[in-house]
């Protein structure tokens, strides 16, 4: 596409209807560091950042770090770091153009770099989006045997992982006297402030048992609640925004018109005014996360499960499925919702009926496989407490038992097909079978069901097993209808 690109000296060339910074980019001050500047950070935390900036605040722009690839980096640094955020409601399209994001690094080429800008005084804020795999849990603990871990734990040199790039910095903080810090986890994971305080504090007894203690005052470990469907980009959102803008971008963002963060309040530092521009600061994340985990994220890793089997591309696709539809309904409020203590001013049912519309939204097509990324990780928080916490209070499971059979058909489907991206990968295909009923307890072994109070129940699983011959029998959508409908 021959037109010019989008970048600072370009943006009088935008559009006149797309949302522009109108503030100063070269004036804004760098105290965030995020670590996993992907699409979903790019539509979620940097865009609140931008709100903020948008506001009159000069001092929460961000630095990416990027532990893996360069490539959003040289996407976006000949961009000035400017990028599109394409906001896809059902019915309209808006157009913003961000810019929070001050610079990325890549970890790998300058590790040293990170370092000291984690242990830079202006630096009051860590964030991470790093996905489930990023924080090398292995029954729900930090695996110390993971090749990165291990890297990490023989030298901070040249760090592999987040624990390590934030214990090498704060080790050089604490050796400079500088001021406290906070480092934040915005991955939808369960007490993930407590994870990275976990990997860094174990990390520091290796390195410098004598930062333990500075750490301990200085640094607070928060969590927060993050939401917002942001599917992965790809050409046709390209040409859409170059279309729009009538500039060339390398790198937009699709996203849902619904945002959510939830932040745990607990601050070493400066706390950034996130509640100017809709976050919530409350001192007990831990509802809210159980009540996405269990509800939202729940619901879409069983569409996503539902929809490959089917032979769906997309999530929206999947709900158009009657059957499906109900299911995944019916499975939330007979069997999760029951189980799931909500906050005050919630009201499930409501939440619940919020989700399915949002998942129905065709104009942001969200990739079953890309929902199903990680599944061997995500389906231990999403449903595996809930199975647990029904058969404790002599609960209805049966849907979340079919469910769990629906996934160990996916596995193996997806492994037969080429399609699995999950990073059990090559101990799938060591256990697997030719689709037989030892792969339940085999896969299921692999997502650590085996420290669930379910995976000895011998009630439960039964049905799993009785489920997986259904659905292998008859097919997915045949075998809901021959068990529930």
């Amino acid at each position: 596409m021959n037109i010019e690109r989008l970048s600072i000296s370009s943006m009088l060339n935008v559009a006149d209807n797309v949302k522009q910074p109108h503030y100063a980019l070269g004036t804004i001050l760098p105290c965030i560091v995020h670590f996993g500047a992907g699409n979903f950070h790019r539509a979620h935390q940097a865009a609140y950042c931008d709100a903020l900036l948008n506001q009159g605040e000069t001092r929460w722009g961000i630095t990416g770090v990027s532990l893996r690839s360069p490539g959003m980096r040289d996407n976006l640094a000949p961009q000035n770091y400017l990028y599109t955020l394409a906001i896809l409601g059902e019915k309209e399209t808006r157009f913003r153009v961000i810019g929070a994001i001050q610079n990325l690094l890549v970890g790998p080429e300058n590790p040293q770099a990170v370092i000291d800008l984690l242990a830079s005084e202006p630096t009051q804020l860590v964030t991470t989006t790093i996905t489930e795999k990023g924080y090398y849990l292995k029954n729900g603990v930090i695996d110390p045997d993971s090749t990165d871990i291990a890297n990490d734990l023989a030298s901070l040199a040249s760090p592999k992982t987040t624990y390590g790039y934030l214990a090498a910095g704060l080790i050089k903080r604490a050796s400079r006297g500088d001021g406290p810090i906070t480092v934040m986890c915005c991955d939808n994971m369960n007490a993930g402030g407590e994870r990275l305080r976990d990997g860094v504090h174990m990390l520091l007894a290796k390195h410098s048992p004598d930062t333990v203690n500075w750490v301990k005052k200085n640094v607070a470990f928060s969590a927060s609640m993050v939401d917002r469907v942001t599917p992965a980009t790809d050409e046709l959102l390209k040409s859409d925004v170059a279309k729009e803008l009538g500039v060339r971008d390398a790198a937009p963002v699709a996203t849902e018109p619904f945002t959510q963060w939830i932040i745990e309040d607990n601050f070493a530092g400066d706390r950034p005014p996130f509640d100017m521009v809709g976050a919530l600061f409350v001192d007990d994340i831990a509802p809210f996360e159980r009540v996405k985990l269990r509800f939202l994220n729940a619901g879409h890793s069983m569409l996503a499960a539902l929809g490959y089997l089917a032979g769906d591309r997309f999530i929206h696709e999947a709900l158009k499925r009657p059957i499906f539809a109900r299911f995944t309904e019916q499975a939330l409020k007979l069997n999760v919702m029951p189980v799931t203590a909500v906050p005050d001013g919630l009201i499930a049912e409501h939440y619940i009926a919020q989700v399915f519309a949002r998942f129905r939204n065709g104009n942001l097509p969200y990739a079953a496989l890309q929902v199903a990324t990680d599944s061997s990780q995500k389906i231990q928080q999403r449903w595996f407490p809930s199975i647990d916490d029904a058969l404790k209070q002599s609960g209805d499971t049966n849907y979340l038992a079919f469910a769990v059979a629906t996934w160990v058909c996916f596995i193996h489907k997806a492994l037969v097909r080429g399609d699995l991206n999950d990073p059990l990968i090559g101990e799938f295909i060591s256990c697997s079978s030719t689709g037989a009923s030892s792969d339940v307890l085999a896969f299921l072994t692999l997502a650590g069901a085996n420290k669930f109070s379910f995976f000895s129940h011998m009630g439960f699983m039964a049905s799993v097993h009785e489920y997986h011959d259904y659905i292998n029998d008859m097919g997915v959508e045949q075998a809901i209808e021959h068990c529930f409908e």
